[in-house]
């Protein structure tokens, strides 16, 4: 009865914290949309993927990290207290938000491994990069030119896109695909994906719209500041999506493209050619590997008042929980 006392609990806040959260998200997405059209791409790709996994981030944080120690703590292990009607229902909608996730995550990950493996029979090594990232060359027309995978990125370039650039503008446009496995945008695609809420909450999805603009545009200039040229970045951008209409990777396979479907190419070039007016190639955002490196010392410290804080914050706890089963 304990275990199954602790799971509905979990479950039941687990849902409360996600349900109430992504209200005040909804809310705050409006304001965000708008802040990140005054804000460096890099930021505001940043501060629409923070907003969009708030909920999810939180409502495991609150879980893992209050619920179940308040539990364990303060629940006698032989209490014959007994589940409410409210306290299951909430349980069964948390419930069905870890299986939804689950299966997406799952679904997302096997299509990826089964596009990227699909993909690998198909291509030869055209090149392996300063860092061992492998490049191949793909007969099929579709991936045109993208980096897959999330834990292993290979980067996959169409037989017709390597024909039909320079060498200088492929090695632009594979900067561009190393600039999105330095900033994990395939991790954050994954976690996007297996969070993303129904199609008739619109302003979510105008939200991963304006993400995937923002982060190509960060790795445009991420690619500009690893020494690449402007000129043949944009001129691969052009030449690329004169080719992409041989279709695209499907919704579920965790890949970020030279040009997705969605991505709008003439404010990306526009972006390209105001860095390169303004001598963007030299002022451009220094890229140094992801940020989770240099977000240690704040994790740290999260972690160490986390620790100091948790046992003053565990009754407190407990008491909210037997609201919920009363």
């Amino acid at each position: 009865m304990f275990y199954d006392l602790a799971l509905d609990l979990s479950l039941a806040v687990l849902f409360i914290v996600m349900a109430g959260t992504s209200v005040f998200c909804a809310g705050a997405m409006w304001a965000v949309n708008r802040v990140v059209r005054s804000v460096s791409p890099r930021t505001g790709a940043s501060l629409l993927f923070v907003v969009r996994v708030f909920p999810l981030l939180l409502a495991l944080a609150v879980t893992l990290g209050l619920v179940l120690p308040s539990i364990f703590e303060y629940e006698p292990r032989s209490g014959g207290e007994s589940v409410s009607l409210r306290l299951f229902l909430l349980a069964a909608l948390g419930g069905l938000i870890v299986i939804g996730i689950t299966f997406r995550c799952l679904r997302v990950l096997w299509t990826t491994h089964r596009a990227q493996r699909h993909w690998r029979a198909h291509s030869e090594l055209l090149r392996t990069t300063e860092t061992g990232l492998p490049v191949y060359c793909s007969k099929e027309a579709t991936p045109l030119l993208a980096v897959t995978g999330i834990f292993r990125p290979k980067v996959f370039v169409a037989r017709k896109v390597r024909e039909n650039l320079s060498a200088s503008e492929l090695s632009a446009a594979i900067a561009h695909e190393l600039a999105h496995i330095r900033s994990l945008d395939n991790l954050k695609q994954l976690l996007l994906k297996i969070t993303q809420p129904p199609r008739w909450l619109n302003l979510f999805h105008q939200s991963d719209a304006a993400w995937l603009n923002a982060s190509e545009m960060a790795a445009d200039e991420g690619a500009l500041a690893s020494g690449v040229s402007a000129l043949d970045l944009s001129s691969a951008l052009v030449k690329v999506g004169r080719l992409s209409g041989a279709g695209q990777m499907g919704a579920m396979v965790a890949a970020s493209h030279l040009l997705p479907a969605e991505s709008a190419i003439a404010m990306r070039v526009m972006h390209l050619e105001k860095l390169l007016a303004s001598e963007g190639q030299a002022t451009a955002p220094q890229y140094r590997h992801h940020g989770f490196f240099r977000s240690g010392p704040y994790l740290l410290l999260i972690g160490f008042s986390y620790a100091i804080c948790l046992h003053a914050i565990l009754p407190w706890m407990h008491d909210v929980l037997e609201l919920l089963v009363k």
